[in-house]
């Protein structure tokens, strides 16, 4: 089969918002309805291998589109004093392993806000920023969420926090085994470890909820193989069970949508899921029973970024093409990719 082009992708996005949800049943407005979860890859090997700026080559792209305008940047949610009830799933989402690469996105989208939302919208909105210091949530609600995703040696190091506090993000999609025990401590059942890595990992959902970021961690799996449900689970159910309940994360992508969402409709126990005294409010969590809408979401957004991805890596190399290898370029910058941790996203 033909690998589908950006404009496809959106085309079918429409057609299933505006013409098939009306005769299945239109969701409530609680969640929003089907979006874009797109990932942009290894951006920086087809900068430097073909001077080819991947965000521009995707800005202009969706810029492009006669219905990405209406589809992907159609409403302004606001975190504070929101209702459960009034959060809406954004329609469009970014990320990317690179920092820097979100950081050029979000300050093209503050350039070009014109190609995406109109000035009429804006002032519909009402938003207005009374505090004197720069927010992008109030300044620029036109600008989708931005994900730094996270491999699993990334997230364990000492800079880590400092170099996510240094970006303009909406949250963090870790490997999920930055949230387990090790494999070592897992195999040999050591019970003070496996405790230990579990307060860590509650510990470092709780920074990232300190700095306003959601979590999404990658990727549930059915299978008991490599990569798939940890020694530490029976089941898929149980390790879903763990992410939702005893780490508060926000939202988790997954390659089964059904169980996901049927854990996320099981909810917690009423002492698991009551509220931390002084724990931030994170907008995207406000209540469990979103699970629904954000495991649906991110699930849809996984296979969607990885055919946006797959079509931009075609067409990039087709118009670059010089009958020469591209090798992989060495980078070094503080938010450096790990292929293989990458390749997991997908």
């Amino acid at each position: 089969f033909q690998v589908p082009s950006f404009t496809q992708i959106v085309n079918l996005l429409h057609d299933w918002n505006t013409r098939e949800l009306p005769l299945i049943g239109r969701p409530s407005k609680t969640g929003g309805v089907t979006g874009l979860y797109v990932e942009l890859k290894k951006s920086y090997y087809f900068k430097q291998d073909g001077n080819i700026s991947l965000a521009d080559l995707f800005l202009d792209e969706l810029a492009q589109h006669p219905k990405a305008s209406e589809l992907l940047f159609d409403h302004v949610t606001l975190c504070e004093g929101l209702r459960y009830d009034e959060y809406r799933v954004p329609p469009l989402v970014l990320q990317s392993f690179e920092g820097d690469v979100l950081e050029y996105l979000r300050n093209k989208f503050k350039e070009r806000w014109m190609d995406f939302v109109e000035e009429d919208a804006i002032l519909a909105s009402g938003v207005v920023n009374v505090t004197g210091e720069e927010d992008d949530e109030v300044d620029h609600p036109w600008i989708p969420p931005l994900v730094l995703l996270v491999s699993e040696s990334k997230c364990r190091q000492e800079s880590f926090w400092f170099d996510v506090e240094s970006l303009h993000i909406s949250g963090l999609g870790p490997n999920k085994n930055c949230l387990l025990p090790s494999s070592s401590a897992m195999e040999s059942n050591d019970t003070v470890a496996i405790a230990r890595a579990k307060h860590e990992a509650r510990e470092w959902v709780a920074k990232a909820h300190s700095f306003r970021l959601a979590v999404h961690p990658y990727t549930i799996k059915l299978e008991k193989e490599a990569g798939g449900v940890p020694q530490l689970f029976s089941s898929a159910e149980e390790e879903l069970r763990y992410y939702y309940c005893e780490l508060k994360i926000d939202g988790i992508f997954s390659e089964n949508i059904a169980i996901a969402q049927m854990v996320g409709a099981e909810g917690c126990d009423a002492e698991e899921s009551a509220t931390v005294v002084g724990e931030p409010t994170v907008c995207i969590k406000e209540e469990r029973n979103l699970w629904l809408f954000g495991v649906a979401f991110l699930a849809i957004g996984a296979f969607l970024a990885s055919i946006v991805s797959t079509y931009v890596t075609f067409y990039c190399k087709k118009e670059t093409d010089t009958n020469r290898p591209l090798p992989l370029p060495e980078v070094d910058t503080s938010l450096e990719l790990v292929p293989d941790e990458e390749d997991e996203i997908i």
